[in-house]
């Protein structure tokens, strides 16, 4: 068949339409008319793969209409429109280390990496209509830039023993990392519609995740940074940390809050570090609750809505505030059992001198005695936690028997 015997639309594309023995197709992308040579066969694969930059200085795409099957080679102007595989436990084997790179190419069915070690795994300008799947590799390196995934895209107990790189990534659909190691430097710059899942990786070095835009969930269950991570901040605080709280599992957005306060703290951003600390916190009296709806802890409740974990002196000095004017009015209400209603003499636990309550104010003037000495010492403890950027609530409470025990004496 001629060269310019066959014009198809780029979505139209589909193997029935290729008829066998047609060795070029023109086809119509986005205006635009290219030249592709048509691989039907795996020999004919086979033969591009040792000689593919002849075709690329020639200008012609590649068609691929045949499953592809352990073939490694540099694909360039390629478009896929069936099944590419790479499976190290069969036939025909691979040799040891492969080198795998794809630059402007388009892909209409799955692709698997299954097994195997990897020189290098390179996507550049593609488009993968369905999903990338890598399991069990080792890779040297691994970059995929400015890259398109309409399906999911899994990592599982992949090894890359370098620099790691996704940038300028649009996922439609899930991005799945799960049981990776990362040993070398590690950048990524996403677009993500679906869930973004790190579950039990391992980051070794500096790493560095940033969001170009995020619409859906992002969760590093039991995720480990070795090294410093700097985490995109400012989108996630705009959407109130909404990417990382997954309503029916609590246990994971426990360990998301866990992960991203600590990568707050070891670089520096207080104001992030305390208010994820609070969600932590947080997730984690809800997830006990949901285990065990008849334990309930007051004191820890009472934390919580009150000082929000010792992360914020705003809340610690409101809830004060609030406590002063509800036994103001108290005093108001029953001005014969409480000759003199200073009710900031009471909270501050200066004491009245000659002046005593009656019957049972004198419980009321003690809880408000009480909770004067709290709120005064929680004030104390959460600007210091502010200060320093360590709210360990265990701590926090040793420091406050402290205070009190100051306060008294």
């Amino acid at each position: 068949m001629s060269k310019e015997g066959l014009i198809i639309e780029f979505n139209e594309l589909h193997s029935s339409k290729i008829t066998k023995g047609t060795e070029f197709v023109s086809i119509v992308k986005e205006g635009e008319i290219k030249t592709y040579k048509v691989v039907d066969t795996e020999e004919k694969l086979l033969e591009y793969s040792q000689k593919p930059m002849e075709y690329v200085e020639k200008l012609v795409g590649i068609l691929v209409t045949c499953e592809c099957k352990n073939v490694s080679a540099l694909f360039k102007n390629t478009i896929f429109l069936e099944k590419f595989k790479i499976d190290s436990y069969s036939e025909p084997k691979i040799e040891e280390s492969v080198y795998l790179s794809f630059n402007n190419c388009d892909f209409f069915k799955d692709i698997e990496l299954l097994g195997g070690d990897y020189k290098r795994i390179k996507i550049n300008d593609s488009a993968i209509r369905k999903s990338l799947f890598m399991r069990f590799i080792n890779c040297e390196k691994s970059s995929i830039n400015t890259s398109d995934f309409e399906g999911d895209l899994l990592f599982q107990e992949v090894n890359i023993l370098n620099d790691f790189i996704l940038d300028k990534i649009n996922g439609n659909q899930n991005l799945i990392f799960t049981d990776c190691r990362f040993e070398g430097l590690s950048k990524l710059e996403l677009e993500v519609n679906g869930e973004l899942d790190f579950s039990q990786c391992s980051f070794y070095k500096n790493s560095e995740i940033n969001f170009d835009d995020i619409n859906g969930k992002f969760s590093l269950y039991k995720t480990n940074f070795s090294d410093k991570c700097y985490l995109e901040y400012e989108l996630l605080e705009n959407k109130e940390y909404e990417p990382l709280i997954f309503e029916n599992d609590l246990k994971k957005t426990k360990w998301n809050f866990l992960i991203v306060s600590d990568i707050y703290k070891s670089s520096g951003r207080t104001e992030q570090y305390l208010k994820t600390f609070y969600y932590f916190k947080k997730y984690e009296r809800l997830e006990r609750k949901s285990k065990n709806k008849d334990n309930f802890n007051f004191l820890e409740y009472l934390i919580e809505i009150t000082t929000k974990y010792y992360t914020s002196w705003e809340r610690t000095l409101l809830s004060m505030s609030i406590i002063l004017v509800v036994f103001f009015i108290v005093y108001c209400i029953f001005p014969n059992l409480l000759i003199y209603k200073d009710t900031i003499i009471t909270f501050t636990t200066v004491g009245y001198g000659d002046i005593m309550p009656l019957n049972w104010m004198k419980l009321v003037v003690s809880l408000e005695s009480f909770l004067g000495v709290f709120f005064t010492a929680s004030f104390v403890v959460t600007r210091d936690s502010v200060n320093n950027s360590h709210p360990n609530v265990k701590n926090n409470l040793k420091l406050i028997y402290k205070v009190i025990f100051t306060l008294n004496n």
